[in-house]
């Protein structure tokens, strides 16, 4: 991804548009819409990616789909590092990086066994992946016990890699009931800010998970204070990458062409107002 200079600001081409945004739509089509909307990268999704290869499809046919749209890969997701057994996608993870050269690997909680072993176990991981030059980023959510952005960094200061980070999204820092401020002393910890907006008071404060899966907003539709992120992100880690990530039932439904460009309109207006 090309990241802008400080002084411009980031566009709507910086952001990776994450698997999650419109529903499983055949590939061609993905791209497509991620293209015509004015994205240049796209996050894939390893179960998809699983099911997609098991139909006879071919990496050879993803090159080209890939390049026929003029979109590239940025991101895998996700795994589960940081249990006692490696994920069972680990190994397909492996061989799309290895295709691939995405900057990150998606990966979540929750961990089992003490912060220590978590992050032995995020730290082999981590050196599989550093053969191909993928970041390994850990998004805390708050319906695992890898809550908190804080949490997340806890665990990176224990692996103690260089290519072990967090993915920060702010939905799920709202959803902790968390202010922009608890980022404060943890930006070394994040290279890549995922963006979606919603509302600050939860609608479904009983399930958590379930909420982000349904409810998130295109940018510009919610609440969040994406431009103090997009501010705070400037001063302070002005070298982290993007992805948006609105996952909302609405979107899915209907043309993904049409919600590939909503979400691409909010972000820019939102970029716009944050210069």
């Amino acid at each position: 991804m090309t990241v802008q200079e400080a002084d411009a600001g980031p566009v709507v081409a910086d952001f990776t548009f994450s698997f999650n945004c419109i529903d499983d739509v055949p590939l061609d089509v993905r791209c497509r819409a991620a293209h015509e909307a004015g994205f240049r990268e796209i996050g894939l999704s390893l179960r998809w990616m699983q099911g997609w290869l098991e139909e006879g499809h071919t990496l050879d046919e993803l090159d080209a789909t890939l390049a026929e749209h003029g979109v590239t890969v940025g991101e895998l997701e996700a795994v589960r590092v940081m249990g006692p057994e490696p994920d069972p996608r680990e190994d397909l993870a492996a061989m799309l990086a290895e295709h691939l050269r995405p900057a990150r690997l998606q990966s979540v909680g929750p961990y089992e066994g003490t912060l220590e072993e978590a992050a032995a176990r995020v730290a082999r991981v981590a050196d599989r992946f550093a053969t191909w030059g993928v970041e390994v980023v850990l998004e805390p959510l708050p319906f695992t016990n890898m809550r908190t952005p804080a949490d997340a960094a806890a665990i990176i200061k224990l692996a103690d890699r260089p290519n072990v980070s967090m993915c920060m999204d702010i939905w799920h820092l709202y959803r902790n009931g968390l202010p922009l401020s608890h980022l404060d002393g943890l930006w070394e910890h994040i290279s890549t800010v995922q963006f979606n907006d919603g509302t600050i008071e939860c609608e479904y404060p009983d399930d958590l998970r379930e909420d982000c899966l349904i409810n998130r907003r295109v940018p510009g539709e919610g609440e969040f204070d994406l431009v103090g992120l997009i501010r705070a992100r400037n001063a302070h880690r002005p070298d982290s990458t993007f992805s948006i990530e609105v996952i909302n039932t609405t979107l899915k439904s209907q043309d993904p062409m049409l919600s590939a460009r909503q979400i691409a309109d909010g972000l820019d207006a939102v970029l716009a107002a944050s210069r």
